[in-house]
């Protein structure tokens, strides 16, 4: 059988690339896939080739927009905009109980994410029916609209804002699908949703084309979206992605912020009490773990602390609270005596 990638098509190959074309021109020209040219530039070295490109113009292509023009943007956000077919819910829950049970979901970093785990947790999710449920920021990796990857363009290579996206939609799809049509639900941006805003700041034509709360049809999913750091609070305990990190995030979140709180942000999981006077019930912190990869590319094979898991909590009327922090091994946890595989 002939290979597809003569040696007549790799110096046609070289010539496009030289010339600055992208990988999806490239595509259409050799009626081939981005992926089948991405291969063919590792495979046979050609990386060399491609001509570097302002950040700008970079960012414009990872966004994936067919015939960017600087005199049409609103007829490009038109276009540009997921058309998505939100999934619905035809459970309800009982909120009238005496506790409300609530369901923390932290860092995916799609397309980074962990299917096993994030398939144990949507097991767990057609077993109760959550009152709350909180996506604790860093949903969205966004690595390559990221300030980090400016002229990465080997990093950057055939990673696209919009697939990123459609990964994003279909996983908050099975969420919507699970949970009770009165369930209240949050969308926390976390430290990798800003770069989203740093990029408007840059180039504030794309507003409406690359912010996750438009591109997650958040408002129609019925989510109240806060922003990078910001506090929301349920009862006695309040909630944000993650402000400090360190050696002991949880001793600083709530030394600095003197609330019970729970974030994400460092993907460990871990809990602490403040000391408090005689009589009073002490301040408790708690990390959330995460749902991501545990050894991504940018960290290099680095030893690492990170944890797969989530918390749940339970709320009373009269503002208390507990949390249940869950490790999830392998794909795997158990609750309320009964093992979650999301490997199966």
């Amino acid at each position: 059988m002939a290979r597809f990638w003569t040696d007549e098509k790799i110096d046609i190959l070289i010539t496009y690339l030289r010339n600055g074309m992208s990988s999806r021109e490239i595509a259409k020209r050799f009626n081939t896939t981005i992926d089948a040219v991405g291969s063919a530039i590792r495979r046979y070295n050609l990386a060399e080739h491609i001509v570097a490109k302002s950040a700008t113009v970079k960012f414009l292509q990872n966004i994936e927009l067919e015939g960017l023009k600087n005199e049409n943007f609103e007829q490009l956000k038109k276009e540009a905009k997921l058309n998505w077919k939100i999934a619905k819910s035809d459970i309800k829950s009982n909120k009238n109980k005496n506790v409300q049970i609530g369901l923390f979901f932290p860092d995916a970093h799609i397309p980074h994410h962990n299917n096993a785990v994030c398939k144990a947790i949507l097991k767990l999710m057609k077993d109760v029916k959550f009152d709350k449920f909180v996506i604790g920021g860093d949903f969205m990796d966004l690595g390559c609209v990221s300030h980090w990857n400016r002229n990465r363009h080997k990093t950057l290579e055939m990673k696209r804002l919009k697939s990123d996206y459609i990964v994003g939609n279909s996983l908050l799809d099975e969420f919507d699908k699970r949970l009770p049509k009165n369930c209240d639900k949050y969308f926390l941006k976390g430290n990798h949703e800003k770069w989203a805003d740093d990029l408007l700041e840059e180039m504030p034509a794309l507003e409406g084309l690359v912010e996750p709360e438009i591109m997650l049809n958040l408002n129609e999913r019925h989510y109240k979206v806060s922003d990078y750091n910001e506090l929301i609070k349920f009862g006695r305990l309040y909630v944000t992605h993650g402000i400090y990190a360190g050696i002991n995030p949880i001793k600083k979140h709530i030394d600095e912020l003197k609330v019970n709180i729970l974030f994400f942000h460092t993907h460990t999981l871990g809990m602490r009490l403040s000391s408090s006077p005689a009589r009073n019930i002490a301040f408790a912190g708690y990390n959330g773990g995460c749902v991501c990869d545990l050894s991504p590319d940018y960290m290099k094979s680095k030893p690492n602390a990170w944890t797969h898991g989530f918390a749940i909590g339970y709320f009373y009327p009269n503002g208390y609270f507990d949390i249940q922090l869950i490790r999830i091994v392998q794909g795997k946890f158990v609750f309320n005596g009964k093992i979650y595989d999301g490997n199966k």
